[in-house]
């Protein structure tokens, strides 16, 4: 673990400018990380599949776009993203900004995430070592997310979040604020559409983040679904199913069918990784 003060040669250019740098940073990695493209990817802890998926997507194509993914590497959605940059082939480095000492792994299961960015990016904290995940240290570790991003993208965030904090650190900062859309019908999007609404830019593709930070649009994946298409049963309910988590009795409602049909049709298209099944609710899946 590496320590730097305010004012000394090795603190990151980019914080010593802002106007409210931690007085002390705390590191593990590689500080020449903060060099590249960097872009923010935020969202809440209670995330959707649909919402972990495109936080994935994003990260990785970020990544493999030579784009390092700054996150706080959180439950839900900032998890996601930083996964789904690891994984990509030849990606660039990561950075986690965490709101704990950086020997108090919070939460506990990402202990092997906080490894690999640590290991493979940069783990950041202004939290002396031992210092505990009190609340209060995350919306002030937010706005050193914001300070670190040329962009931040808003994928989940419900209405009241943890995200809005470090949205409101961007504006502070002048930083680009993009969204992800989300089904009207989802508490999890609502802060995203929101952003939306204000006149925020969305964000439908790594292309959308790529632009707003200056940089040119990738070339454009062939990617074909590989997935067996659904019967006429399977496709009704598909459509029933929608965008948003959906109980069985509201998808039989919606698709006409019989209770015994949709069951057998939501097995089925489970079984081919078109929905997924949790507690009684069931979720569309996009491709991968």
């Amino acid at each position: 673990m590496n320590r730097v003060s305010l004012g000394e040669l090795a603190y990151p250019a980019l914080l010593a400018e802002d106007h409210q740098a931690p007085p002390v940073l705390y590191w593990r990695g590689d500080l020449a990380v903060l060099d590249r493209p960097r872009v923010a990817i935020i969202g809440t802890r209670r995330c959707t599949h649909y919402g972990r998926q495109v936080a994935a997507r994003l990260g990785r194509d970020l990544a493999e776009a030579g784009v390092a993914v700054v996150s706080g590497l959180a439950l839900g959605i900032d998890g996601a993203a930083h996964t789904g940059a690891l994984a990509a082939s030849g990606g660039a480095p990561v950075v986690g900004v965490v709101g704990s000492g950086l020997d108090v792994v919070y939460p506990r299961r990402h202990a092997r995430l906080w490894e690999d960015v640590g290991s493979r990016g940069l783990l950041v904290s202004e939290a002396p070592p031992g210092a505990a995940p009190e609340p209060w240290r995350f919306p002030a570790r937010n706005r050193i997310i914001a300070a670190l991003a040329q962009a931040v993208v808003v994928v989940e965030s419900h209405p009241a979040g943890g995200s809005n904090h470090t949205v409101a650190a961007a504006i502070d900062r002048s930083v680009p604020v993009l969204a992800v859309p989300g089904p009207i019908t989802s508490s999890a999007s609502a802060g995203a559409n929101r952003l939306l609404a204000e006149g925020c830019p969305p964000v439908t593709h790594v292309d959308d983040v790529l632009v707003a930070i200056g940089l040119n649009p990738i070339a454009p994946r062939r990617e074909r679904d590989r997935r067996p298409p659904p019967d006429a049963s399977g496709s009704a309910v598909l459509v029933a199913v929608g965008w948003s988590p959906s109980t069985l009795d509201s998808i039989t409602i919606r698709s006409g069918l019989s209770p015994t049909d949709v069951a057998v049709a939501l097995t089925h298209l489970e079984a081919d990784g078109w929905v997924r099944g949790t507690a009684g609710w069931w979720e569309r899946l996009a491709a991968n």
